[in-house]
């Protein structure tokens, strides 16, 4: 997890207000689509982390930027495919509500991966580098969070 990579999604996140967090309550689940390619150097401002930690693991990729950013509200032990470029999907289930470790459970299924499971804490974002490259020649990359709580 990149603990920067929150800062990045602010803009295109807007932070909900209402009752304190319940297990009962759907969760809100936001994907960032980032494509990142070797064909530009430029890195949007708010993927400068992001892009410093792919790069670990991906040196070839030099530019990136946001395509899109996606949120739904998804009932405990439901679940939700989002729509990505190139027709690519995002399968999103959530299968643990907030617990007193204070992680939501989820089960995502990005494109050319299997299903992968786990926790996360309110506001964290998850980056998963997929092994899916477009039609354009950009590699996906999708930043998925789960905000269990709308409330403070």
């Amino acid at each position: 997890m990149f603990a920067g990579t929150a800062k990045l999604i602010a803009v295109a996140l807007a932070a909900g207000s209402g009752d304190p967090c319940d297990g009962r309550k759907p969760v809100r689940v936001t994907v960032v689509v980032v494509l990142a390619s070797s064909a530009t150097a430029h890195v949007d401002a708010k993927l400068k982390e992001l892009a410093r930690e792919v790069r670990k693991r991906e040196p070839g990729l030099t530019g990136f930027r946001v395509a899109a950013a996606l949120q739904k509200s998804i009932p405990l032990g439901k679940g939700h495919t989002f729509e990505l470029p190139d027709k690519q999907t995002l399968k999103v289930q959530i299968d643990r509500p907030k617990g007193k470790d204070g992680r939501v459970g989820l089960t995502i299924r990005p494109p050319g991966l299997g299903e992968i499971s786990y926790t996360c804490m309110c506001d964290k974002f998850f980056p998963i580098v997929t092994p899916h490259t477009t039609a354009a020649g950009e590699r996906l990359i999708v930043v998925v969070m789960a905000k269990p709580c709308t409330g403070k």
